[in-house]
């Protein structure tokens, strides 16, 4: 079991801002569906489409993540992270930034060129290896993890330089094969990014607060030799101008080997813990399996592989890590708050369980509006109204969180 390093935590406002932030981001992704209608699911092409799933990823995936990152790694790796508050600070303004600039862009209001969110996210991405990568190279912890971690940053880094020639192929400055293009970006940010910086981390997460087995680490070292030989190979022959041979399949195939090997080490767990956790993971794996299972039966269907892996599978299983994060960092503001030897409220106390089970039950009842709204069994709005009151209930969680925090230090002080 790793051992956390608490006093090594950040000031607990600066993960807060970016986890909060990224709950105001699914609540704007909500609207977006909203008022889009039946055009955001018209084609992946479309614009509002395109915008609605880059404030999924952007948005609150990106903000969730990196958030997470910065209290993760100096708590569980005894990795420094660069710059403190400042570089914190900084790298929240560009991220929100970016990614508000290219929605915009990308749905068409104000005439925005896309190459100024791209170029402002390609930045961001920059300072957030700045900060880390030398702390994860100098740290001393699991060398499995540290790669796994590493990886991911530096496949974040691809990411967004191959967002950002998508910007200037859209913005008519080069002429681009803009739709391989676009698979590349798109796998290298959810396959490479997202998906592997949650492999890497679950090695220590899923244990710690659920109770289930962790991979065996020859197995998941092979995992990510292959994600990220197959992503690198990818795009050399893309950039030579060919393409992956059975490329769909292979994407398909990684994500649901994560998929079914996260569902099969929480059966053989002797006795899982923390139910609502356990079940945001659990859905959030099912939906990554209906996603690829999709993939591989019919290519045409990308909205619904979309929406199951980016707008339920991947938000379902980073909701679950926030909640439990967020009352971890209200404990730790508590603490430093009150000094030692002062009894506070635990932190199931301040993100109750109910909490949790109201915004897991809000998430599933969205994620079925929208399959339903995929179908036209419902109109496109109802779905989008369901996952903004969704998120909306991420934020009032977060924030009750805080408010908690303020009642009982204002109490102690009142007491003192």
């Amino acid at each position: 079991m790793t051992k956390l390093v608490v006093q090594q935590a950040p000031e607990p406002a600066i993960p807060q801002r970016f986890l909060l932030t990224a709950s105001i981001w699914g609540v704007l992704a909500g609207g977006l569906l909203v008022c889009g209608g039946d055009m955001v699911l018209a084609s992946r092409w479309a614009g509002a489409s395109v915008a609605v799933v880059h404030a999924f990823t952007l948005g609150f995936l990106g903000n969730a993540m990196v958030g997470s990152l910065l209290q993760f790694l100096p708590v569980a790796v005894q990795a420094r992270v660069r710059g403190g508050r400042r570089a914190a600070a900084w790298l929240y303004g560009l991220l929100n930034a970016g990614a508000l600039l290219l929605v915009l862009a990308l749905h068409g209001a104000l005439w925005l060129s896309p190459m100024l969110g791209g170029g402002v996210l390609l930045v961001a991405f920059m300072l957030l290896l700045v900060m880390v990568l030398p702390g994860l190279w100098q740290a001393a912890t699991q060398r499995l993890l540290r790669w796994g971690i590493g990886s991911a940053l530096l496949a974040a880094l691809v990411t967004a330089l191959l967002g950002f020639a998508l910007a200037v192929g859209l913005s008519g400055k080069a002429t681009l094969a803009l739709p391989a293009l676009t698979d590349l970006h798109a796998s290298w940010g959810v396959l490479g990014w997202v998906l592997g910086l949650l492999a890497a981390v679950s090695r220590v997460v899923a244990p710690m607060f659920q109770g289930a087995l962790s991979a065996p680490a020859r197995l998941q070292g092979v995992w990510q030799a292959l994600l990220y030989g197959v992503l690198l190979l990818a795009l050399l022959l893309g950039l030579a101008g060919g393409a992956l041979p059975g490329g769909r399949m292979v994407v398909a195939g990684l994500g649901l080997a994560f998929a079914l090997g996260g569902l099969l080490l929480q059966s053989r767990a002797a006795k899982l813990r923390n139910v609502p956790l356990t079940w945001f993971w659990r859905c959030g794996l099912l939906a990554l399996v209906a996603s690829a299972g999709v993939l591989v039966a019919d290519a045409d269907q990308v909205v619904l592989v979309g929406a199951l892996a980016l707008v339920l599978g991947l938000p379902w299983l980073v909701t679950g890590m926030q909640l439990e994060i967020t009352g971890f960092l209200a404990w730790i503001d508590l603490q430093r708050r009150c000094g030692r030897g002062v009894r506070v409220p635990g932190v199931q106390s301040l993100v109750p369980e109910r909490d949790k089970y109201m915004v897991l039950s809000l998430q599933l009842l969205a994620g079925l509006t929208l399959i339903m709204a995929i179908f036209r069994q419902i109109p496109v709005n109802s779905a989008g109204l369901a996952l903004l009151l969704a998120h909306a209930a991420g934020v009032a969680v977060q924030c009750a969180a805080r408010w908690r925090v303020r009642r009982f230090a204002a109490e102690f002080e009142a007491g003192k």
